[in-house]
C-alpha cells in the first residue's frame, strides 16, 4: 500500500473534519468524493519558526526603542514625548463612520437626509456610457443615484467585431494567438491585470461586453510583441526594437477617444500601454500613461469594496472580480513605476478599500507551462497567491520609502526609527510568505515559475532601499566593526540582499533565459549592481574581488533584458555614469566589452575642465544626435560633454557614500541621482 504522502497545509474541509488531506491539486480525493469545493489558504501556514534575520530585525529594534526611552528620559521636562509611527495598512475610522457613514448606507433608511449629510465614504453611481462611476461625500454628487451625464455615444472603431471575435487589421489569427499564449504565459502571472477566463470568452464568442475590446486587445498584444522573436511583430523587420510600434500605435488612438467614457478595460490597457512606453525607454510616457489609468481607476471606483453593489444586484460576482483584478493590477504597476523611477506614490493607502482578487483555483493551480520551447516546470502556478502576496508587501512598503525619500522633515533619528520598523515588518512577512513561494534548497536545481523569482527579487531590492541611506563606509580596522555594528549592518544587509538578487537572476537565467522576463526586474538588477559596485570601493582586497565578480554577472544579466527592455540599456549607462564618478574608471572597460554601443561614455573631451556638478549632459532636442558629437541614440545624450574623470572630483564622501545627503536624492531617479547634489543650507 502507498504511504499517504505529508502536506505542509491541507484544505478547510479536510482541516474542518481533522482528517489527512492528500493535498491534490485543484482538488483532494475527499472533496471530490464528496463533491465539494476544494481551498488552500496557505496564508494561515504557522509551521516555520523565525528566521534568524527576523530575529536580528526584532534585536535591533528594541536596541532603537530602549535607545528612544532613554532620551525621552532625559528630557522628559523639555520635550513631549514622540510616539513612533505604524506602518501596517490599516485604515483609522473617522468619526461618524461606524453609525453614519456611507459603508452602512445600503443597510439603513437612503433617504435619510442625516445619513447622506454625514456620510463621508460617498459611492457608486452611472455615469457615461452607463459605467459604474465614483464620487466621494466632498462633492455631493454622491448623493445622486441616477445618472447625470449626457447620453455617450462611442465613436466608432476601424476594427471590426464578428461572431468569431475582433478582427485586425493586418494581423493574422496565428500571431494574435501566439502573442495571447505568451502574455498569459509571461506577463499576466506576474502583473495581473487581465481576468483570463472572461477575456477569452469574450474573444472567442464576439461578444459585445466591454470588456474584451479592441483597445484593450491591441494592449494585450503591443506588450506580447516585446516577449517574442517573430518578425511580423516589428514595425521594421530587421530591428527588434520595433516590436509591437504598431499595435501600441494603434491602442494610443483608441485610448484617447475612450478616454472621454472610461472603463474597467480602458483602465488596464492604459497600464499596459505604460508597460509598452517603458520598454522602448520612454519613461516620461510610461509614467503620464500609469497616472492616466490610475485616475480612470479613481473615476470608475476600483478602489472601493464592490461587495455591497453585488448583494444588491448591481454587478455580478465576476464583474467584481474583473474590477478588483484591474484595481490592484494598476496597483502593483503603479508602485514598480514608483520605486523603479523614485517618485512619490500616486496611489495613498488611505483610500484603498478594494478586496485583493480572488483565488482562483483554475488559475493558481493550474500548472504553469511555456510554449515547449524551455523545460517544463511540473509545478503548479501560484499566480494569484504570489500577486496577493507581492501586493500586500508593497502596501507595507510604500509609505515608509515615501518617507524615508522624502525631504528631510524628519530628524536622522526619527528616520532610522522608521527603517528600524519596517525592517521588522518587512522581514517578519518574508518569514510567514507561503511555503509555496519559498525558495528551494538548491536554486540551481529546482525550477520555480517565473513570477515567484520576481517576488523574490522585488523583496530583496526593497529590503536594500530601507536599508541604504544610512549605509556608512566600513571602517578600516576590524575592531572597530565591534564598537559600531547597528551602523555597519545596514551596509551588511544591502550587501546580502544584493548578492541574493544576483543568484536569483543566475537561477532564472539558468531555467529560463532571460529573453522573457518581466521589464519590472530591470530596477532590482541595477538596484543590486550599484551595491556590488560600492563594494568595489573597499579596502578589504577579499570583499572587493568578489564585488566585482557579482558585478560584472549582474552587467551581463542587464545587458541580456536589453533584447524586450531597452529600459535595462539605460541602466548600463547609469552604473557606468556612476563607476566614473567613483573613480572606478579601471572597471569601465569591462562594462563597455559587455554593453559595446556604449562605447562612446568613455570617449571625453581633453580640454573639458569645468567641475561635474556645473556640467549636464546635452539632451538634443526630440532625440536627434548634433553634427559630429557621440550622442546616444535613444536618450540624444551627447555623451561627449562628461567631463573627464578627476580624483578631487570624483572623490567619495565617505560621510554620506551615496550623495543622499538627508536621505533627499535616491540614485535611483536616473537623472538627478547621477549627479552631486548641491550641500544642503546650513
Amino acid at each position: 500500500m502507498e504511504q499517504r504522502r505529508r502536506v505542509s497545509v491541507a484544505c478547510t474541509l479536510c482541516r474542518q473534519k481533522r482528517v489527512k488531506c492528500d493535498g491534490a491539486k485543484p482538488r483532494c480525493i475527499r472533496c471530490i468524493s464528496e463533491a465539494k469545493s476544494c481551498e488552500y489558504r496557505y496564508e494561515e501556514e504557522k509551521r516555520k519558526p523565525p528566521s534568524k534575520k527576523y530575529v536580528q530585525a526584532l534585536h535591533e529594534r528594541i536596541r532603537i526603542l530602549e535607545e528612544q526611552l532613554a532620551q525621552h528620559q532625559t528630557s522628559y521636562n523639555n520635550a513631549s514625548l514622540q510616539t513612533p509611527v505604524s506602518f501596517r495598512p490599516q485604515r483609522t475610522a473617522p468619526p461618524h463612520e461606524e453609525t453614519n457613514s456611507g459603508l452602512s448606507k445600503t443597510d439603513q433608511n437612503t433617504n435619510s437626509p442625516i445619513n447622506d449629510l454625514v456620510d463621508l465614504v460617498g459611492g457608486l453611481s452611472l455615469g457615461e456610457g452607463d459605467q459604474l462611476r465614483y464620487f466621494g461625500s466632498r462633492s455631493n454628487l454622491s448623493l445622486v443615484q441616477q445618472p447625470l451625464d449626457r447620453k455617450y455615444n462611442p465613436p466608432r472603431q476601424s476594427s471590426s467585431q464578428t461572431d468569431s471575435g475582433i478582427e485586425i487589421d493586418g494581423l493574422s489569427l496565428d500571431t494574435r494567438n501566439a502573442l495571447l499564449q505568451i502574455f498569459w504565459e509571461w506577463q499576466n502571472p506576474w502583473q495581473y491585470l487581465v481576468h483570463k477566463k472572461a477575456f477569452m470568452d469574450s474573444l472567442n464568442s464576439g461578444s459585445n461586453d466591454g470588456y474584451c475590446t479592441p483597445l484593450l486587445l491591441y494592449s494585450i498584444l503591443a506588450l506580447a510583441a516585446r516577449y517574442s522573436d517573430r518578425v511580423d511583430v516589428r514595425s521594421d523587420p530587421g530591428d527588434t526594437s520595433t516590436a509591437g510600434d504598431a499595435y501600441v500605435d494603434r491602442a494610443k488612438a483608441l485610448l484617447h477617444q475612450e478616454v472621454e467614457a472610461p472603463r474597467v478595460s480602458t483602465v488596464i490597457a492604459a497600464a499596459l500601454i505604460a508597460l509598452k512606453e517603458m520598454s522602448v525607454d520612454k519613461e516620461p510616457a510610461g509614467w503620464t500613461y500609469i497616472g492616466i489609468a490610475v485616475r480612470m481607476a479613481y473615476n470608475l471606483g476600483l478602489h472601493v469594496d464592490p461587495s455591497k453593489m453585488v448583494q444588491r444586484g448591481f454587478l455580478t460576482t465576476q464583474a467584481a472580480e474583473i474590477r478588483s483584478i484591474a484595481w490592484w493590477g494598476c496597483y502593483l504597476v503603479e508602485k514598480l513605476f514608483t520605486v523603479g523611477i523614485g517618485r512619490p506614490s500616486i496611489i495613498l493607502e488611505r483610500d484603498v478599500h478594494a478586496p485583493l482578487p480572488s483565488i482562483l483555483s483554475e488559475v493558481d493551480f493550474y500548472p504553469w507551462n511555456n510554449d515547449d520551447t524551455l523545460p517544463q516546470t511540473s509545478c503548479s502556478s501560484y499566480s494569484i497567491t504570489t500577486f496577493r502576496n507581492t501586493c500586500e508587501m508593497f502596501r507595507m512598503i510604500a509609505r515608509p520609502l515615501d518617507d524615508i525619500y522624502a525631504h528631510p522633515t524628519n530628524s536622522p533619528t526619527q528616520k532610522q526609527n522608521l527603517v528600524t520598523e519596517i525592517n521588522l515588518i518587512l522581514t517578519d512577512f518574508y518569514n510567514k510568505i507561503p511555503s509555496i513561494m519559498r525558495l528551494p534548497s538548491s536554486l540551481s536545481k529546482t525550477p520555480l515559475p517565473p513570477h515567484i523569482y520576481c517576488f523574490h527579487l522585488h523583496y530583496h531590492a526593497l529590503s536594500i532601499l530601507v536599508h541604504r541611506p544610512f549605509i556608512v563606509s566600513p571602517p578600516s580596522d576590524p575592531f572597530d566593526n565591534l564598537l559600531n555594528q547597528p551602523a555597519f549592518s545596514h551596509l551588511e544587509t544591502c550587501t546580502q540582499s544584493a548578492e541574493s538578487i544576483t543568484l536569483l537572476f543566475r537561477a532564472y537565467a539558468g531555467f529560463y533565459t532571460l529573453r522573457r522576463i518581466s521589464i519590472s526586474v530591470v530596477d532590482p538588477a541595477r538596484t543590486a549592481a550599484i551595491i556590488h559596485l560600492f563594494n568595489m570601493t573597499s579596502n578589504d582586497r577579499i570583499v572587493q574581488e568578489k564585488a566585482k565578480s557579482l558585478f560584472i554577472e549582474t552587467a551581463k544579466y542587464i545587458k541580456e533584458m536589453s533584447t524586450a527592455w531597452a529600459w535595462s540599456r539605460r541602466a548600463l549607462r547609469a552604473l557606468i555614469l556612476i563607476a566614473q564618478r567613483w573613480s572606478l574608471d579601471q572597471y569601465l572597460p569591462m562594462i563597455i566589452e559587455i554593453d559595446p554601443p556604449s562605447s562612446q561614455l568613455i570617449q571625453r573631451d581633453s580640454s573639458i575642465s569645468t567641475p561635474i556638478h556645473d556640467t549636464q549632459p546635452q539632451i538634443v532636442e526630440g532625440g536627434a544626435p548634433s553634427p559630429g558629437l557621440e550622442t546616444d541614440h535613444i536618450t540624444g545624450t551627447n555623451f561627449n560633454e562628461i567631463p573627464p574623470s578627476d580624483a578631487g572630483l570624483w572623490e567619495i564622501d565617505w560621510s554620506d557614500p551615496f550623495g543622499l545627503w538627508p536621505f533627499t536624492d535616491p540614485l535611483d531617479n536616473m537623472v538627478g541621482g547621477l549627479w552631486p547634489p548641491e550641500p544642503p543650507d546650513q
